[in-house]
């Protein structure tokens, strides 16, 4: 059997093949992605949202309880707001929210309904707090993209696939070019690449693996180890992918951690074989001085996203780029003994580019950091009524939003919250 019908046989299985030595025409699975890039970013630890999109500032020197050591009377509003999108009083808050209000949607008064990591991870990134349901970055990786050797990255948060798509982490680029190179004795050093068999002979151990391949499948009675193996053959087919990874890396990389996660995503999403990627960075678990370290948390992360939008138009591909900015959940409102925060259910979340209406802020909460329930067709806070906004009903608009809110997938990975909000329009 050739190869033409080993991709006719693993096609009609389901199974999304990478066969990187076969022509353009035969593997339309693989061909380079060029749709849109999900971006998650992970603030691990659970932020303090009162210190940056929904601030609470305190009355005064003798304010028995005070929110925040700032005063409310210095909460900003953003340069340019019709929305009148507020942060709190820093200048790297300033900076971002000046450069960026007309591109971001804030979602405040979010309930996570829990105050533990793992579930508060896994529900404001799956948008339900089921253990072992997959990501949204993972469905929307399975659906555009399975086929791509990296087609879901991920530098941590809540990276469950729930066996939709094979997950990615890049820690070390060295063992990439090392993939990317396998017949190459030294592809680190040598400018030669002198390889370890001729052409003919690692033509012929590719055509003996295939043939192994498809001897293993036609074993396999199970579409879950059909589906398993397919994925394996699809990242060991991915070579020549990542060797034009390799082409698209900095000769440089930024010392700033979530800077390099940046640089490594968009060149695999310019490679054409990545469609996901959770990016991460923490040092918000801040039960003593909560000040502190969430505002430098916070810097890091407005560093990242203006990195990431700045490069991502110097490379022509801003128009394609979804940016999702979330965490645990929230801070207690005030301050324990140690002049830090402790956990708290209600949080927010941060949303800009592709298809995201900039310049809103959706979701209220009180003085003391406790969420006002929405009219579900306005999206205005009540007294009375409406819902409580839950990260389901984000997820719900996310799904519609990448097109696969009617798909098997949504089928397989359901949501409690069945309101259909009008998030995005």
């Amino acid at each position: 059997m050739d190869r033409r019908d080993f991709l006719k046989i693993t096609s009609m299985a389901g199974l999304g093949v990478a066969a990187a030595s076969l022509p353009f025409s035969e593997k339309a699975s693989a061909a380079p992605y060029t749709g849109t890039l999900w971006v998650t970013i992970h603030a691990s630890g659970g932020w303090d949202v009162t210190s940056f999109c929904d601030p609470k500032g305190s009355t005064g020197p003798d304010d028995p309880n005070p929110m925040n050591h700032y005063l409310a009377t210095d909460i900003g509003t953003a340069i340019g707001s019709a929305s009148g999108m507020r942060y709190a009083p820093t200048p790297e808050n300033k900076a971002f929210f000046d450069k960026y209000a007309k591109d971001l949607m804030v979602i405040n008064g979010i309930d996570t309904s829990t105050n533990s990591h793992d579930v508060g991870t896994r529900v404001t990134w799956s948008g339900t707090l089921v253990e072992n349901k997959a990501s949204f970055a993972a469905l929307v990786a399975s659906a555009a993209g399975s086929a791509q050797p990296m087609s879901y990255i991920s530098y941590g948060g809540y990276d469950v696939t729930g066996g939709t798509v094979a997950v990615t982490r890049v820690g070390n680029l060295g063992a990439v070019r090392k993939i990317a190179f396998p017949n190459i004795i030294d592809p680190l050093y040598d400018q030669d690449m002198t390889p370890f068999h001729t052409d003919e002979t690692a033509a012929r151990i590719a055509q003996m693996r295939d043939a192994r391949h498809q001897a293993y499948m036609a074993k396999q009675n199970l579409p879950r180890l059909k589906e398993s193996m397919g994925m394996l053959y699809t990242a060991r087919s991915g070579q020549n992918e990542l060797k034009k990874l390799t082409e698209y890396l900095p000769a440089q990389l930024e010392q700033s951690d979530l800077r390099r996660q940046v640089q490594i995503a968009l060149a695999a999403y310019r490679a054409g074989i990545c469609v996901s990627v959770n990016l991460s960075t923490g040092g918000f678990d801040s039960h003593g001085g909560n000040d502190n370290q969430q505002f430098q948390s916070l810097a890091r992360i407005w560093d990242g996203v203006d990195y990431l939008v700045e490069q991502s138009k110097a490379f022509g591909i801003w128009g394609n780029v979804v940016v999702l900015m979330g965490s645990d959940f929230g801070r207690t409102p005030g301050y324990n003994d140690g002049d830090g925060k402790d956990h708290w259910s209600i949080t927010s979340m941060m949303l800009m580019g592709k298809g995201i209406p900039g310049d809103t802020v959706i979701g209220k909460t009180t003085d003391r950091h406790n969420p006002y329930n929405i009219d579900p067709n306005t999206l205005q806070p009540v007294e009375g009524g409406g819902l409580r906004l839950k990260p389901g009903h984000i997820h719900n608009s996310l799904r519609r939003l990448a097109g696969i809110d009617k798909s098997e997938l949504a089928v397989r990975f359901p949501i409690k919250e069945k309101e259909q909000l009008p998030l995005f329009g």
